[in-house]
């Protein structure tokens, strides 16, 4: 049980693809715009698509533990999440959509369900189908909150925070108004994701390298992924079933 939750909490957070280019810009920030208009500016130039693929490796570290996993994940928009994970031979298979996850894994033949609510509170944090969109797709986890924060300046970039409620958000963008890392903690629980290189696709920039870690209060999980092959808007397949014989699993 406790493997296959950390297999799927593991595998939400692959939020990108690494590469060896880290993210530069020789353009500097314009300190005199509005936040309203720097918000523009990030919305023009965030990522346009109907359907993205991409293959690589992930790097899960835990309590001291490493482990690599091979990864394929197929994304349409505001529909649903695959994820196909391998170790050598086929390890997990996960399937996102706005209503639940599911997944299951082979070495132990058990699969399961988890609705959002179970999900937040195995992570600390509120989550939701469109924060994990957001991640995979380097934007804001929570729209609303990006639209109400405060602009700031720093290092080169422009950073909006908010916090509210108990929960705090914090969103650095570079000179050229791409999002480079992002940041929600709720009460003990914190998600940082550094995204530290991109790629143009098709005129749109693609997020090739990111950092993920969940600080809980007694631990932290880091997961790292590179990639080999990445496609913007092709036909997209999502095959998803439970096999037969596999057992239940609560996950929580």
């Amino acid at each position: 049980m406790k493997k296959l939750a950390l297999i799927f909490v593991g595998l939400i957070l692959v939020v990108g693809c690494k590469s060896l280019t880290p993210v530069t810009s020789a353009a500097a920030i314009d300190t005199s715009l509005r936040p309203r208009m720097a918000q523009q500016m990030i919305a023009s130039n965030a990522l346009a698509f109907e359907s993205l693929q991409w293959r690589g490796q992930a790097v899960l570290e835990r309590g001291g533990k490493r482990q690599k996993i091979s990864v394929s994940t197929r994304l349409k928009q505001d529909e649903g999440i695959w994820i196909n994970g391998s170790v050598i031979v086929p390890l997990a298979r996960i399937f996102i959509t706005p209503k639940q996850l599911q997944g299951y894994e082979k070495i132990n033949r058990q699969y399961a369900k988890i609705d959002f609510r179970t999900l937040k509170k195995m992570l600390g944090v509120p989550v939701d189908y469109q924060v994990l969109e957001n991640l995979l797709t380097a934007k804001p986890v929570d729209a609303r909150a990006f639209k109400r924060a405060k602009l700031s300046f720093a290092k080169n970039a422009y950073v909006f925070s908010l916090r509210k409620r108990g929960v705090e958000v914090q969103f650095v963008f570079d000179a050229e108004f791409r999002l480079t890392e992002q940041r929600l903690k709720e009460g003990k629980t914190t998600i940082s994701v550094i995204y530290d290189a991109y790629k143009k696709i098709d005129g749109e920039w693609f997020p090739e390298q990111l950092s993920a870690t969940l600080f809980g209060e007694k631990d932290a999980t880091t997961l790292t992924f590179s990639a080999r092959q990445v496609q913007l808007n092709g036909n997209v397949n999502m095959p998803f079933a439970i096999p037969e014989g596999y057992k239940s699993i609560l996950v929580q």
